[in-house]
């Protein structure tokens, strides 16, 4: 290989990855830089610094309210995505399964559906089964689009897992379920985080479904949002709100990739020092089903 070639080739990376990062966290700096400007206008030159736009923000009853709401909107289809996203992912796992391609890909298909043409479906087919407009249904569509993403983080991580675990506990007593519960989801942990940080990133910012299928005088955090980019006066609250909540995502990103990281070099650990047989959580399974 020409040494020329080589030497250009990460100069040209290093430029494209310095141009991403860039790109990437320009918007973030902006948001930054214009919620602390005692001027209600976006604009350049900064007048002068001030928090004011944080108190007003969290004094707009209407504006707290979407933003807890997208909260527990996005925590509750998390959890539901990735329930179902434990129960697709053993059965996509299972030795024999006929389908198995028509499965996957059906189960898949969120996400390359527009959202804007699933909006539409669900708000049809909420509103003919009496449902109608409702958060329960916005729940319900977020965790249909969030359910991809699931089984993506943990049907790689399931089928990693050495089978020996689960057949060890259920030769020593264990049931199928006692096994599942006491080896399996323990070892699943760190990618059910992931799963659920996913998930609800997924729902929390997702706008279509929301706009068609929240109820009226109940939007969520990204409806409100649209709403108040167009009213002028709301739009430093708005900018206020949006840099705390991305310093909160990357502080929820860092402590659950350090947590992930500790999990998974401590089960590694683990099962490295100690035999399959003797496993604690082997142990465990069986003596559970065992009293």
């Amino acid at each position: 290989m020409n040494p020329d070639a080589g030497r250009l080739g990460r100069v040209l990376l290093r430029v494209y990855f310095i141009a991403f990062i860039v790109f990437l966290f320009s918007p973030l700096v902006v948001l930054l830089v214009f919620s602390v400007n005692s001027s209600p206008i976006a604009t350049l030159p900064i007048n002068g610094l001030t928090t004011k736009w944080f108190h007003q923000a969290f004094s707009n009853g209407e504006l707290t309210s979407a933003l807890v709401r997208s909260a527990v909107i996005g925590a509750v289809a998390a959890v539901v995505a990735t329930a179902l996203g434990i129960m697709a992912s053993i059965g996509l796992s299972a030795g024999r399964m006929r389908l198995r391609t028509l499965a996957v890909s059906v189960l898949m298909l969120p996400l390359v559906v527009p959202y804007i043409s699933l909006a539409v479906g669900l708000l049809i087919l909420m509103q003919a089964i009496g449902v109608g407009t409702s958060l329960t249904a916005v729940v319900m569509g977020h965790a249909v689009i969030a359910l991809p993403f699931a089984i993506l983080v943990i049907l790689p991580r399931l089928r990693s897992l050495d089978p020996s675990l689960g057949e060890a506990a259920r030769d020593l007593g264990a049931s199928e379920f006692g096994a599942f519960r006491l080896v399996t989801l323990p070892l699943l942990t760190p990618s059910l985080v992931s799963s659920f940080l996913i998930c609800f990133t997924t729902s929390f910012d997702e706008f279509a479904i929301a706009s068609f299928l929240a109820p009226a005088g109940s939007p969520t955090y990204p409806v409100f949002l649209y709403g108040s980019s167009r009213t002028p006066a709301l739009l430093p609250e708005v900018i206020a709100v949006g840099t705390l909540v991305i310093a909160l995502s990357l502080l929820i990103v860092v402590l659950a990739e350090g947590g992930r990281r500790w999990g998974e070099r401590r089960l590694e650990g683990r099962s490295s020092a100690e035999p399959v047989v003797a496993s604690p959580l082997v142990a465990t399974a069986a003596a559970a089903e065992t009293s």
